[in-house]
């Protein structure tokens, strides 16, 4: 010990004030040893604990916003649902709307009988060409009894709605229908007469006229209605078997009407329950989701999907379908039981290995539930999306705490040395009480963030150094979790709401074109077909054809600048002009002057300035002669003498919406058996490879000669189709 003094002390010649000097030296070399070891080890440990903190953080965001995407997402799926029970029950709402039409001819009838002449309606054995409703009588009447005077003025009188029923049978005309409805009527003294447009002459003449449709719940369910004094309700009946070999039920809806007070009949409509099977077709194509309808008796009537290895206790059973409210899958049996008494929820259940989201609502008009199947990776992968973007914020927020933390230590360990050169023990401790107290400040602040106030702000230290500009790279940092999460929020709906807008959008615009074909099956002389391929987005391209008369073919196709619902409105309206002006037209030579006054209505009122080039044509179809006018659009191929090539372009040709004082000129083309107009739009010589090269005018008449002659025309348009696509290869 006297050794160390005397070294601190010094040696014996040494002035008081040199040994003074040397003592305090000692003296602070000493206590900064201490304090830079002591400030190491809490500058590392605050470290390492606001480390933890800003992961805390993350971790808390990342929660936070994924229960509001999984949230959104199942609000979204229930409003979904919503939408398609309200479909559902409006598309059989059309149905009773026109049993009420009948219903009032009926009275009109009953009520005021001087008003009609009779118009009996035939049995089916007896029916002739033109008929479109049949006679039929119970079983519990005679064939002879139909020649009584009360029996016989009954089908006097209500053989007049066979006018109706005519009409019927056209509006259900529809491809969306394998079978049309039946629509008829019954009277309580047992004669009805129905109609059915898919039933065939033959079919009517070979039939029972006596049917016990007395004893179906059609009938049965609407009396009991009336009996109870629910007179004016439509009586929706449960599916059951159409009493012939077939293996899917009937659905029927019924009203019940008067005759002096008293129960007159029944009015009805029931249709195989097969073709109500698009009202459960998905939204999309884009997914895997599955739809299905359920009747109060557990039992699947509707199915969007025919095979399933986890959805087949869903799936759509003819023979026997099973109760689901009994499955083996307690979860799928307990959503079932909720189903049949009307409840509406959404719930995630697991199916043979495989989660899926089941939400569900009913259609309480119809006693029948609606169900909707998700997979449940759909509904997350938004959040799997939004967890790897927060994940990223927070580990560059983590590094740039590490590169904070490192610049405080350096500057703490430069001020200790000069403190150690410079200044006194006090100074020094208090310098050194100085560096840590902010630090710990700074960690109290964040512990409350840490909880999941991401409002809270770090009140700043004003330390003047980089330990305060550690507090404003916290507050920064929650400000942007803030922002982000509100945002993503307001984006993530905004998304959703603008690609159900565009996909309603695109299917009206779908509609509008005409796509059944042959189009008019009682023209032979000349054969059409078209196919217009669906872009992710709404556009402008459209084509259309018609009878003008008996004897005129009018073929357009047409291409709308730009994309989106401006282009879908500017393309419909371009569609309504031409058509009306070309009906306006008295001969075929007016074609061009149509198409002056089609370009001068468009450009009225134009500020979006939009235009559409167009190729229109008429074909006399007793001569062959083909008139045409084009407007600025793709010219067409013709395939005569053996070769494809193209149509000589009028020198006359602008775009449609542009100069309002446009005129147009006409071509003439003489077309004999066997030719073939190939028309396009720019989709189809614009599209581009890898390389970005066209694929160009040359390169499709090219192709078109290449191809077999003798393909039909839909082949054709396949193998046109199947070579863009090669040559696009991967090119988007």
């Amino acid at each position: 010990m006297d050794t160390l003094i005397n070294l601190i002390i010094g040696r014996a010649k040494m002035t008081i004030n040199e040994r003074i000097n040397r003592v305090i030296l000692c003296i602070c070399i000493v206590l900064m040893v201490s304090f830079s070891f002591v400030t190491f080890i809490g500058v590392s440990n605050s470290k390492d604990y606001a480390k933890d903190i800003s992961q805390s953080i993350g971790n808390e965001a990342l929660e936070t916003s994924s229960d509001i995407l999984r949230e959104e997402k199942q609000k979204d799926l229930i409003y979904s649902i919503e939408e398609r029970t309200q479909f559902i029950l409006s598309e059989i709402s059309d149905f009773y709307g026109d049993i009420r039409l009948l219903e009032r001819v009926v009275n009109e009838i009953n009520g005021h009988p001087e008003n009609f002449r009779p118009h009996p309606a035939r049995l089916g054995s007896e029916f002739q060409e033109g008929d479109v409703a049949a006679l039929r009588y119970a079983p519990f009447i005679s064939l002879d009894e139909l020649s009584t005077p009360q029996l016989r003025y009954e089908n006097d009188m209500l053989g007049n709605l066979q006018d109706l029923f005519y009409f019927f049978s056209l509006k259900y005309r529809n491809p969306d229908f394998w079978d049309a409805p039946t629509f008829g009527i019954l009277t309580e003294s047992g004669i009805g007469i129905m109609a059915d447009s898919a039933v065939t002459l033959e079919q009517w003449r070979t039939s029972n006229d006596s049917a016990d449709f007395w004893n179906n719940p059609l009938y049965t369910e609407a009396k009991k209605a009336w009996l109870e004094g629910r007179k004016n309700e439509p009586i929706y009946t449960s599916t059951y078997s159409p009493g012939i070999n077939r293996n899917f039920g009937v659905f029927s809806c019924s009203i019940p009407y008067e005759v002096d007070g008293n129960f007159g009949g029944v009015i009805f409509f029931s249709i195989l329950m097969d073709e109500l099977a698009y009202l459960v077709e998905p939204a999309t194509a884009t997914n895997d989701e599955f739809n299905f309808v359920m009747n109060a008796e557990g039992r699947v009537i509707l199915s969007s999907k025919e095979k399933s290895s986890d959805l087949k206790e869903l799936q759509l059973v003819y023979d026997n379908p099973p109760d689901i409210r009994e499955s083996q899958n307690a979860a799928l049996a307990e959503i079932a039981k909720k189903m049949s008494v009307g409840e509406k929820s959404i719930e995630e259940i697991e199916l043979n290995g495989n989660s899926y989201y089941v939400a569900y609502a009913p259609i309480k008009e119809l006693r029948w539930s609606l169900g909707v199947v998700l997979p449940a990776n759909e509904v997350t992968e938004t959040i799997e999306e939004n967890r790897t973007i927060i994940q990223t914020l927070t580990e560059e927020k983590v590094k740039t705490l590490d590169h904070r933390f490192l610049m405080v230590m350096f500057a703490m360990f430069v001020i200790a040395f000069a403190l150690w050169v410079a200044v006194t023990t006090l100074i020094g401790r208090k310098l050194a009480t100085k560096f840590v107290k902010p630090i710990k400040e700074l960690s109290e602040g964040v512990r409350e963030i840490s909880t999941g106030n991401f409002k809270k702000r770090l009140e700043i230290v004003r330390t003047g150094d980089e330990i305060e500009s550690l507090s404003i790279t916290f507050n920064a940092m929650t400000d942007e979790l803030q922002s982000y999460i509100e945002n993503l929020r307001t984006v993530t709906a905004e998304k959703e709401r603008i690609a159900a807008e565009l996909d309603v959008a695109k299917n009206i615009q779908l509609s509008m074109l005409p796509r059944e074909f042959p189009p008019f099956p009682d023209k032979t002389e000349f054969e059409i077909y078209a196919r217009m391929e669906a872009a992710k987005e709404v556009g402008g391209d459209f084509y259309d054809f018609y009878l003008a008369d008996e004897n005129h073919l009018v073929v357009t196709i047409a291409d709308v600048s730009g994309k989106g619902i401006p282009a879908a409105l500017f393309m419909m309206t371009s569609k309504t002009v031409l058509k009306n002006f070309v009906l306006m037209a008295n001969t075929a030579d007016d074609l061009a002057a149509a198409m002056t006054c089609a370009n001068t209505q468009l450009c009225q009122n134009n500020e979006e300035l939009m235009f559409v080039t167009v190729f229109l044509a008429m074909l006399d179809l007793k001569t062959g002669r083909l008139i045409y006018v084009s407007a600025a659009h793709n010219n067409p191929l013709i395939y005569q003498d053996g070769e494809y090539k193209y149509l000589p372009k009028p020198k006359k040709s602008y775009a449609l919406g542009i100069r309002p004082r446009s005129t147009y000129e006409q071509g003439e083309l003489q077309m004999t058996p066997g030719d073939i107009l190939f028309l396009y739009t720019d989709g189809v010589t614009e599209a581009e490879n890898v390389e970005q090269e066209l694929y160009s005018n040359d390169r499709l008449e090219k192709f078109l000669n290449s191809t077999d002659k003798n393909l039909e025309l839909e082949e054709l348009l396949s193998e046109v189709r199947k070579s863009i696509k090669d040559y696009a290869g991967g090119a988007k």
